[in-house]
C-alpha cells in the first residue's frame, strides 16, 4: 500500500504518466497498474483520464494531501529509525560521581555530542553505589564510577586514577608547606570518605595512618566530596579529597601528602557488554579521548 501511495503522490504533482513514471523508474503500464490497484482497495475513483491530461477527482485531491503529509511522516520515521540503529539519535544517560574532569569524563562527552548531536545526552550526579543500582535497572546507560566493586553484573573499563591529597584552611598552620607527612596530622581530625562507601580507600588510609606511626581521629562522610571540603572550611578537619579538587575552595588549600599514596580510580561502567549503538559509539569515543590524554 504504501508504494501505491507513493505512486499516486508522484502522479498526483506531475498529473501525466509518462512524466510520473519516468520519475518513479516505472513503465506507464505498471503505474497505471498500480493505480488502479489502489482506487480498488479504496472503493472510488482518483483520477479522471483522457487522452491529453490527467485531472484529480475531490477524492483524488484529498488523498493526495493527506498522503503527501503522511508520507513526510512516514520518511520521518523511517529516517529516526536508521539513525536509532546507526547510534545518530536516542537518548543517552550516564551518571557520575561529583567529579566531572575523572576519567575525562567532560572531554569524552564534549567530542561524542560533537560527533553525533542527534543524541540527547542527558547527566545525573548520583554516588557510586547509586549508579550501581541505577545501571542494573536500566535508568543509567552508562556511569563514571570508582572501583573496585562487588558487582559482577557490569563491565568496567579502567579510565583514570588520581592521587588523594589533604584539603585544609588557608589559615591552618601547615597551609604554607608544598606537600605534607601523614605523622604531621596525628592531632587533625581527617575527614574521609564513609568506609561502607569506598572500603578500599578507607582502609588504605588507615593502613598509611597505621605506618606512619599513629590511628587517626576520622569523621566519615556519607555523601558528597564537597561536603567534605566544606567541614573542611569550617574547622571541622582535614579532608582528604581526590586531586582533581585542588583549587575548588575559596578558604582551603591542597597539599599532596607524601607518605600516603592513596588514589582513587575511575571507570566507565556498563551492565555487560552493550548492544545499543549510541552506548557503543559513545564508549568508542570515551577510549579515542583517553588514548589522546
Amino acid at each position: 500500500m504504501i508504494k501505491y501511495a507513493k505512486s499516486f503522490c508522484v502522479l498526483a504533482e506531475e498529473l501525466h504518466f509518462n512524466k510520473a513514471a519516468a520519475r518513479l523508474h516505472l513503465t506507464q503500464p505498471a503505474l497505471s497498474y498500480q493505480i488502479k490497484k489502489l482506487e480498488e482497495q479504496l472503493g472510488c475513483i482518483l483520477l479522471k483520464r483522457s487522452p491529453h491530461k490527467v485531472l484529480l477527482t475531490e477524492a483524488g485531491m484529498i488523498l493526495a494531501r493527506e498522503l503527501s503529509a503522511a508520507l513526510n511522516h512516514v520518511n520521518g520515521a523511517f529516517q529516526m529509525a536508521q539513525d536509532a540503529a546507526r547510534g545518530d539519535s536516542g537518548a543517552l544517560v550516564i551518571g557520575y560521581c561529583e567529579l566531572p574532569e575523572a576519567g575525562n569524563m567532560t572531554a569524552a562527552i564534549r567530542r561524542y555530542t560533537d560527533l553525533y548531536p542527534g543524541v540527547d545526552v542527558t547527566l545525573i550526579n548520583m554516588p557510586t553505589i547509586e549508579q550501581v543500582d541505577a545501571l542494573t535497572a536500566g535508568s543509567l546507560d552508562v556511569a563514571f564510577l570508582h572501583p573496585p566493586l562487588n558487582a559482577p553484573q557490569l563491565v568496567m573499563r579502567p579510565a583514570g586514577e588520581e592521587l588523594i591529597v589533604a584539603a585544609l584552611r588557608a589559615d591552618h598552620a601547615l597551609a604554607a608547606q608544598p606537600a605534607l607527612q601523614l605523622a604531621e596530622l596525628k592531632h587533625e581530625r581527617l575527614i574521609v570518605c564513609a568506609e561502607q562507601l569506598g572500603p578500599i580507600m578507607y582502609n588504605s588510609i588507615l593502613a598509611a595512618c597505621g605506618k606512619a606511626g599513629f590511628q587517626p581521629k576520622l569523621r566519615e562522610e556519607m555523601f558528597r566530596w564537597h561536603s567534605m571540603l566544606d567541614q573542611a572550611a569550617s574547622g571541622l578537619g582535614v579532608a582528604f579529597v581526590p586531586a582533581s579538587l585542588s583549587g575548588t575552595h575559596p578558604l582551603l588549600v591542597f597539599k599532596p601528602v607524601e607518605d600516603l599514596g592513596v588514589k582513587l580510580l575511575t571507570a566507565i561502567a556498563t551492565v555487560g557488554d552493550p548492544t545499543r549503538p549510541a552506548v557503543i559509539r559513545f564508549i568508542e569515543t570515551a577510549r579515542s579521548c583517553q588514548a589522546r590524554c
